[in-house]
C-alpha cells in the first residue's frame, strides 16, 4: 500500500500492505525493498493490462518522492481485440506478427488506408500506425464498435491457422473468424516507457530501495521495440537480485519506520469509510474516456489542459466518494477506490510531462507540435510529487555511447564480418 522511510526520509524502512483476506494492515520492516509491481496504462479506455493493475509501484514512489522520467512516453499497441463494452476481452492483443506476415488493416469501408500514412503500410511502427488508426476513426471510417479491421483472409488459409493458432482461438472465442474473415480491431494502451530514476544496479535514490522492470524509466528510450518488455523484466529483475545480495550483508540493516508516515498512509487508505457508499464505475468510465481522447495517442495543449482539469475534478469526486467498510475482507470495492486514486495520481504525471515537452518524438506525438526538434540537445522530462502539487523538469540526455545521427551498427558488422573470416580462414 505504500513504501515507507526512516523518519530523515533517507532510507527504506519497509512496506505497509494489506491482507484483503482479512483486510487488516501490517508492516514489514526490510532491509531492501524491491518494486516490480509493472507499470499497466489501465486508465486508457482500451488497454492490454488487466484490469487490476493499477500503477501501483509507480505512485507508491511518486508519493515516496522519487522523481519519475518519460511519463509522457505511453506506447500503443496498434491491434487491440474489440468485442464490445460488456467484456474484458476488449483491448487484448491481437499479436502484430500477423502485420509482419501481410496482414491488412482495413477502415470501416473495408478499404485499406495505410498507404496514405507510411510507405511501410502495415508494417510501420507501432506509433505510426497507431495514430494512423485514430486519425481513421476519428474521421468516422469506423467498424461496428468503433473500431477497425484487420484481415489475413487473403493469405493462405492452412498456413495463417498453422502459424498463429493462438490468435485464432483468441478471436474464435470473441466470434471473429481471423482466417476468411474481418476482426475488429483498436489501438490498445501496451506499454509505459516511463517511471522511476534508477541506476543500471537498480538502486534508486532512497537506501534500501531498488526498482526493476515497468516501473522503471530509461530503458527504452522514447520507444519500445516489440519483446524488449520480457528483456527489461528478467534482465533488470536479475541485475536487482544480484545487487542486493551483495549490499545487504555488507550494508544493510533493519531501520525504524517513520510512525507518523504509517498513521497518514492508515488514514489515507481509509478515508473513503467515513462517506457515503456510492458506485465508483462512474470514476472509472470518465477517466478511462478523457484519458483516451485528450492525452492518448494525438495530443495537444488544449486537449492536455482539459485533462489535467479533469483530473483535479475527478480526484475531488473521488474523495466524496464512499465504500462500505462494515467487512473489510475481501472488500474489492475498497481496493477499486484505492486502486483509482493511484491511476489519477499516475496519470496527472503522464499529463504533466506530456505538457512540457512541446515536440514529436516516439511514442508521444503532439498535433500542435508534430516535428521533432533539436536531437542534438535532447531532454528528458522529470516528474516530482511533494504530495499535493506536481512538477516538472528537463534533464539533458547525456549522449555517452552513440550521439543522434550516429549508428554502432556499421561497427558492430564489421567486427563480426572480421570473426567470421577468421573463423573461416582457421577451418
Amino acid at each position: 500500500m505504500e513504501l515507507i522511510k526512516t523518519p530523515d526520509g533517507a532510507a527504506i524502512s519497509g512496506v505497509l500492505m494489506n491482507d484483503m483476506r482479512t483486510g487488516a494492515f501490517c508492516f514489514v520492516k526490510a532491509k531492501a525493498v524491491l518494486v516490480g509491481t509493472g507499470g499497466g496504462p489501465t486508465m486508457y479506455k482500451y488497454h492490454t493490462p488487466s484490469g487490476d493493475k493499477s500503477c501501483d509501484g509507480l505512485a507508491m514512489m511518486l508519493r515516496a518522492g522519487l522523481p519519475l522520467r518519460d511519463m509522457e512516453m505511453v506506447q500503443f499497441h496498434p491491434t487491440g481485440l474489440i468485442a464490445g463494452k460488456d467484456t474484458r476481452i476488449t483491448g487484448t492483443i491481437i499479436e502484430e506478427g500477423l502485420r509482419g506476415f501481410g496482414g491488412y488493416l482495413l477502415g470501416g469501408d473495408k478499404e485499406r488506408f495505410m498507404h496514405k500514412y507510411d510507405e511501410r503500410h502495415e508494417r510501420a511502427t507501432r506509433d505510426i500506425v497507431s495514430r494512423a488508426m485514430l486519425t481513421e476513426m476519428r474521421a468516422g471510417n469506423t467498424a461496428q464498435h468503433g473500431g477497425l479491421y484487420i484481415t489475413m483472409k487473403h493469405l493462405d488459409h492452412p498456413t495463417v491457422s498453422k502459424m498463429f493458432k493462438g490468435m485464432v482461438e483468441r478471436c474464435a472465442d470473441c466470434g471473429f473468424d481471423l482466417v476468411g474473415g474481418d476482426v475488429e480491431v483498436v489501438p490498445t494502451a501496451h506499454y509505459m516507457m516511463g517511471g522511476v530514476e534508477f541506476n543500471v544496479d537498480c538502486t534508486t535514490a532512497i537506501t534500501g530501495l531498488y526498482a526493476a522492470g515497468e516501473d522503471t524509466g530509461g530503458v527504452h528510450g522514447a520507444n519500445r521495440l516489440g519483446g524488449n518488455g520480457v528483456g527489461n523484466s528478467t534482465v533488470f529483475g536479475g541485475l536487482a537480485g544480484d545487487a542486493m545480495a551483495k549490499w545487504v550483508p555488507l550494508e544493510g540493516e533493519w531501520r525504524d519506520p517513520d510512525l507518523a508516515a504509517i498513521d497518514a498512509a492508515l488514514a489515507y487508505c481509509h478515508h473513503p469509510f467515513a462517506n457515503k457508499p456510492a458506485n465508483l464505475e462512474s470514476i472509472r468510465e470518465d477517466m478511462f474516456e478523457f484519458m483516451w481522447d485528450d492525452a492518448g495517442i494525438l495530443r495537444d495543449a488544449d486537449s492536455l489542459t482539459r485533462a489535467t482539469g479533469k483530473l483535479a475534478d475527478l480526484e475531488t469526486n473521488l474523495n466524496q466518494l464512499g465504500v462500505d467498510g462494515t467487512n473489510v475482507a475481501y472488500n474489492l470495492t475498497w481496493h477499486d477506490w484505492m486502486n483509482l486514486k493511484n491511476l489519477i495520481l499516475v496519470s496527472r504525471s503522464i499529463v504533466k510531462a506530456a505538457e512540457a515537452r512541446e515536440d514529436s518524438r516516439g511514442a508521444h506525438f503532439r498535433t500542435d507540435f508534430p516535428e521533432t526538434r533539436d536531437l542534438e540537445n535532447s531532454w528528458f522530462t522529470r516528474v516530482t510529487f511533494d504530495g499535493g502539487d506536481m512538477a516538472v523538469d528537463r534533464v539533458a540526455v547525456d549522449f555517452s555511447i552513440v550521439k543522434p545521427g550516429e549508428t554502432l551498427l556499421a561497427e558492430a558488422a564489421a567486427e563480426l564480418g572480421q570473426t567470421r573470416n577468421l573463423s573461416y580462414s582457421s577451418s
